[in-house]
């Protein structure tokens, strides 16, 4: 704010310094290179910023924006959370569709989700409870998971 001042007073500076040179020199052939010299006096004066953005744009090119100063961990886990849920909910429904479609029963689903040590989330372990009656459906269940997934996921019966 403080330059938009100074940018402005140095135009009015200008102006009004050219004004009183008119005034001055009242001859008719100097003055029209007064006014030509006063004029374009006042446009590098008016036009000055724009000579400084091109250095402010060069400066900003090779600035190093560290993102790590507007870290907010609250949101990131908040974020990481939902993430998580999200993708045990996609896992838990495309692991429904699958034993529906091969007519095999369950009692739940569980889904446990993992973070990497990069920061990555991947599926922990997969979950299968399946009732007493159902129990000789347990090895099909394990290689159907198996093979979709490429995960040996648990499967247990109701107690």
């Amino acid at each position: 704010m403080e330059s938009v001042r100074a940018w402005t007073l140095s135009v009015c500076v200008v102006c009004v310094a050219g004004a009183m040179l008119s005034m001055l020199f009242p001859e008719a052939s100097f003055k029209k290179t007064l006014r030509l010299v006063l004029s374009m006096m006042i446009l590098c004066t008016v036009f000055r910023p724009l000579a400084s953005l091109g250095t402010w744009l060069s400066d900003m090119e090779t600035r190093q924006w560290d993102v790590r100063l507007y870290e907010n961990q609250a949101l990131e886990d908040e974020v990481q959370r939902n993430a998580k849920s999200l993708y045990a909910a996609y896992i838990e429904e495309t692991i429904r569709r699958l034993l529906d479609s091969d007519s095999i029963s369950y009692e739940r689903i569980i889904v446990t989700m993992d973070n990497s040590d990069d920061g990555c989330i991947s599926m922990g372990q997969v979950e299968v409870i399946v009732k007493k009656e159902d129990e000789a459906q347990r090895e099909k269940i394990k290689r159907i998971l198996r093979n979709t997934f490429g995960v040996e996921p648990i499967v247990r019966t109701e107690s």
